[in-house]
């Protein structure tokens, strides 16, 4: 572990504390607590970089993560909480990067498109979604492992009207990532990082021409959602101006707090790795785009969804072509949780005969402006599903993804989602009495819109009324590939003088 680390571990008032969780008793779940470097920010800025986050040294077995994004009360000097409406947590998606993942050996798992080591990731969700896991199935590090990478993106909304941080959220393309002026081409840059991810979509993005798929059509989203940044025109501010910039808003500096739940790794432990599937954009030949286009609905005068889904084996689409040949092995699903959007609905993940293996739903704050969990118009969880005892299943299983969002209004680089924690099998036999998590109830209703052939839905009254209600996590899987493709330079982790 790093010198830093130390002296996280041995004050508490530093940015780092351990503690256990029930007593001294050394056999108890302890928490590590930690913040990343310092994000400051602008009005409008965006940071969206790779930190080096550091945790006790391994083995360790990891039974929770979750993060937040926070800052330091300026009369208190004590770490708060900072709400949705004023620091918009994109994303965050933590992985491993020790040496030990990098042997060939290691990389072999039944997933021939994922990798072992720890995957965490989550949106606005983030802090009312914690990622959760039953014993004896964790999350691991191995001997002498004391750090994790995490890509953090966090737009800063903070002053901003509503309507110009609804608009922030979904990264429309400026100036900025344009040739000359708002309706000009992309910058060859963004146009480059665009084409990388070209022929990623499924066939029925591609016949509907969701400008996502296409870097002549695409308008808006991560690619034009880079590092330093501005969200919109009106906020750009050249670095060389910091006079005007005192203008526009003083500069705001958060940090991601994220906090382990962990025990000793020991052998009844069984380490858990990422599904290869699902993201909604893909299928059995295409990985997938990650994000993609809400077109308004045509009918202004009722309530429409946009739904779309595809079908793809839980390993993914890797092993269906190139020189990945996977053979069909057993694995255990442990826990399921999708993300979506500010405008998502559901994403849902149906088996082959048609049951319902997890849908997901978001809930919407409904809370005065700033309640910290409950911030209006903000996806503040998604539901989740654990499968305890697990769900036996084939890598070669297909799996229905279906994600729905209101199209009442256009949106940019949404997404459709789902992350998948599972298990090698350890037995050669499915377990018996292994069953489906109950549907998730809304109110007295149970979301569920049958199947259709086209792209848009009508929803009744009942369904309606979740619209109000839904949408956010990161499949950290595609995740990790998409962020990884940028090419961004990893940031040291810095201690700071701060209480948490």
């Amino acid at each position: 572990m790093r010198p830093s680390s130390f002296l996280a571990l041995a004050a508490a008032s530093r940015a780092a504390t351990v503690s256990a969780a029930e007593g001294g008793d050394a056999t108890a779940p302890l928490t590590f607590t930690a913040l990343t470097g310092a994000l400051p920010l602008y009005p409008g800025e965006v940071t969206n970089t790779f930190h080096r986050l550091d945790i006790p040294s391994g083995p360790l077995a990891i039974s929770e993560f979750s993060a937040d994004v926070v800052e330091k009360d300026p009369s208190t000097g004590e770490i708060v909480p900072v709400p949705l409406s004023e620091a918009y947590l994109h994303h965050h998606v933590v992985y491993s990067e020790h040496q030990f993942y990098h042997d060939p050996k290691v990389e072999q798992t039944h997933m021939s498109s994922a990798s072992r080591g720890v995957g965490f990731g989550a949106g606005t969700e983030s802090r009312g979604t914690h990622q959760k896991f039953p014993y004896p199935y964790r999350f691991t590090t191995v001997e002498g492992e004391d750090e994790f990478i995490a890509n953090v993106h966090v737009i800063n909304t903070r002053t901003m009207p509503k309507v110009d941080a609804y608009q922030c959220l979904e990264c429309p393309c400026t100036s900025e990532n344009r040739v000359d002026g708002p309706d000009s081409p992309l910058l060859s840059s963004v146009g480059e990082l665009k084409n990388s991810s070209d022929n990623t979509c499924n066939a029925d993005l591609v016949e509907e021409e969701n400008s996502s798929c296409f870097t002549d059509k695409y308008y808006g989203g991560l690619y034009c959602c880079e590092h330093g940044t501005f969200c919109l025109d009106d906020y750009f501010l050249p670095k060389e101006e910091e006079a005007a910039r005192s203008g526009k808003g003083e500069q705001s500096v958060y940090y991601l707090r994220y906090t382990l739940t962990y025990e000793p790794s020991t052998p009844n432990v069984k380490p858990l790795y990422l599904a290869a599937c699902c993201d909604a954009t893909g299928d059995n030949e295409h990985h997938g785009n990650v994000e993609y286009d809400i077109p308004k609905c045509d009918d202004d005068d009722d309530e429409c969804v946009h739904v779309l889904e595809t079908v793809q084996s839980l390993h993914g689409a890797s092993a269906r072509y190139g020189d990945n040949d996977e053979k069909e092995e057993y694995v255990d699903v442990v826990f399921m949780v999708g993300h979506q959007h500010r405008g998502g609905m559901s994403v849902a993940a149906y088996l082959a005969e048609g049951s319902t293996l997890c849908e997901s739903l978001p809930t919407y704050g409904t809370g005065a402006p700033g309640e910290i969990g409950n911030e209006p118009g903000y996806i503040n969880s998604m539901s989740t599903c654990t499968f305890d005892p697990p769900l036996r299943m084939k890598t070669t299983d297909e799996i229905r993804v279906v994600g729905k969002y209101d199209a009442s209004k256009a949106h940019t680089g949404v997404m459709s989602l789902f992350y998948i924690a599972i298990a090698d099998a350890t037995d050669e036999e499915p377990e018996t009495g292994s069953s489906l998590p109950a549907p998730v109830a809304v109110g007295q209703e149970v979301l569920g819109i049958p199947r259709s052939d086209g792209a848009w839905t009508r929803l009744g009254a009942s369904a309606a009324l979740v619209a109000v209600v839904g949408a956010a996590v990161a499949a950290v899987h595609s995740a990790v590939r998409f962020y990884r493709r940028r090419n961004y330079e990893a940031l040291p982790a810095e201690l700071t003088e701060l209480s948490v």
